[in-house]
């Protein structure tokens, strides 16, 4: 357990436009998955989407900077390219917060 966090969460909710599928958007997972990897600070992500067709992207980051960055550096990706189409623009939010407490379970901690 960390009590002191530096880490940022990075969460983007949205809906896929109209002709958008579920499958078009799990496809871009490689794409991102590349990207991200590529990041500086960039330590998880994880998309959800609920039984209303509300997407959540959850993206960890090691600092606000870093995440800031990341996001600079999407905009000019080509996962961006390949993602964007998909979303309507209209039900995009993104929001940065600050982890205030963090835990692993006991059996992710005993691997590291």
């Amino acid at each position: 357990m960390t009590t002191n966090c530096a880490t940022t969460i990075e969460m983007v909710s949205f809906k896929l436009n109209e002709n958008a599928t579920k499958a078009q958007m799990i496809a871009t997972n490689s794409a991102m998955q590349t990207f991200l990897n590529q990041q500086p600070g960039f330590l998880y992500r994880s998309l959800s989407c609920d039984d209303q067709g509300q997407w959540f992207d959850v993206v960890y980051w090691a600092s606000l900077e870093q995440a800031q960055q990341g996001g600079e550096a999407f905009m000019k990706s080509d996962a961006c390219a390949t993602l964007m189409p998909l979303i309507d623009a209209e039900s995009c939010k993104m929001r940065h917060m600050n982890a205030l407490s963090e835990i692993l379970s006991d059996s992710l901690a005993a691997k590291n």
